[in-house]
């Protein structure tokens, strides 16, 4: 296939990378990080930086450089650790509570701020019908998303937030929030980019292999894409975050995410600010929602074929995850947030242990180093998830926090660092187990 202009090429796939990660979580969380950080909205956007864009295209990265699917980091693990890993993901994450959230998000802030009296089964019901719309051919969802819909997003939310930097919508107001660089890194846990940008890191990749691109150009195409990730999710974090810190004479700390992002935008454009933040609010959430859906629809597909023999069609598939999605997204944001919460806490540690080796794969010696360490971080993950869906468990707290950084929220660090050590000098000597090449394009 004849190669066409890689710095274009990159650019538009590096869109599609934004607009996949760019969803509810992106446009609700970074406001309340400012308004709560106050004086302190720095550390707190640099930590949100760190966790919700920076370590979710590193993710992107970390899979490039092993090869172009994430199954040859988890590989290393066990064979089926990828299969378990991403069933949880797409049925937990994606399915159960990503999805759901991009629709309630877009009524509470978008719809419901034009039209109060508008339930919000009827937002959901058409927001999950253009999803379908949009995700009903599965070939041709990531140049929809980075030709077509991103442009308009990026355009119109640039508007709001120049304005709201040009002229702030109040005083930055003194910091209620403790360790704000800490606790950011632990909000952005929250938004799970990283889980969607490992379980899909392969469709960005495969968008460029499928123009022609191969062997260094392809790894400098991902790179190149991830950069143009990085710099607009970061423009829009950054000033979104120091608008919700100006906020700060205007709002009390305990507002709801979705009421201090409608309140900002009513008090940069007015009524009219309230309708852009709408149309933002709705594209954002539909770019995540359209590949999200592909892709968890394309995985079953797969997973039945491969794994059970059995031919389920993409279409039905999806219309019963926009189904069930739009059931679950009438619940509203803050409890579906509530409830991801310790998924999220249980799952990002392996996660980004798993980033991390993909890094250094060259340099590992053998499989222990992996087992050891992603399946303590697994472990401690799940340890912490308990004591957020049971905080009055305070024996298993005092025990835990003898450990260095968990009462930061990273006990698992030291932990898996030193198991992954151990099981290093364990497996020394034996070879390492590589995942089989195929020329089988996966969805997931």
């Amino acid at each position: 296939m004849k190669k066409g202009n890689l710095l274009l090429d990159a650019g538009i796939v590096g869109l599609a990378l934004f607009a996949t990660i760019f969803g509810a979580g992106n446009l609700v969380f970074p406001p309340i990080l400012g308004l709560t950080a106050g004086t302190d909205w720095v550390p707190a956007t640099l930590g949100l930086l760190l966790s919700g864009i920076v370590l979710p295209v590193l993710g992107t990265w970390a899979v490039n450089c092993v090869g172009d699917h994430a199954k040859f980091l988890t590989y290393h693990v066990s064979p089926n650790f990828y299969t378990i890993l991403t069933c949880c993901s797409v049925l937990l994450v994606c399915v159960g509570s990503t999805l759901p959230r991009v629709g309630a998000t877009t009524h509470e802030v978008g719809v419901q701020s034009i039209f109060p009296n508008c339930p919000i089964w009827v937002t959901v019901t058409i927001f999950f019908a253009v999803t379908y719309y949009f995700a009903r051919e599965r070939e041709s969802v990531i140049d929809k998303v980075g030709k077509y819909l991103t442009p308009a997003l990026v355009v119109i939310i640039g508007i709001i937030l120049v304005k709201g930097i040009i002229t702030p919508i109040g005083e930055i107001a003194d910091p209620v929030l403790a360790k704000p660089f800490v606790s950011s890194i632990l909000e952005g846990y929250k938004v799970g980019d990283l889980t969607t940008t490992l379980m899909l890191a392969h469709v960005f990749i495969y968008a460029l292999e499928e123009k022609g691109y191969i062997g260094a150009d392809l790894k400098k195409g991902v790179f190149m894409a991830g950069i143009v990730c990085i710099v607009v999710m970061s423009a829009i974090y950054v000033a979104l975050t120091y608008i919700g810190a100006t906020g700060g004479s205007l709002y009390p700390a305990d507002i709801s995410r979705t009421a201090l992002l409608s309140g900002i935008a009513l008090n940069i454009f007015g009524k009219t600010g309230q309708v852009g933040l709408g149309i933002v609010v709705a594209l954002a959430c539909l770019t995540t929602s359209v590949t999200l859906a592909a892709s968890a629809a394309a995985f079953f597909v797969d997973l039945c074929r491969t794994k059970f023999g059995v031919q389920i069609s993409y279409k039905w598939l999806i219309r019963g995850i926009c189904v069930f999605c739009a059931v679950a997204g009438t619940f509203g944001v803050t409890n579906i947030i509530n409830y991801v919460t310790p998924i999220f806490l249980t799952i990002y540690p392996p996660l980004i242990v798993l980033t991390v080796l993909g890094f250094v794969d060259k340099w590992i010696p053998n499989d222990g180093i992996y087992k050891g360490a992603v399946y303590t971080s697994t472990f401690f993950g799940f340890l912490d998830g308990v004591i957020a869906v049971f905080p009055n468990f305070t024996g298993l707290y005092d025990v835990l926090s003898y450990i260095p950084l968990f009462t930061d929220g990273f006990g698992w660090v030291i932990p898996s660092l030193a198991m992954g050590v151990i099981m290093g000098i364990v497996y020394r000597g034996k070879p390492r187990n590589y995942c089989p090449k195929t020329e089988e394009r996966l969805a997931l």
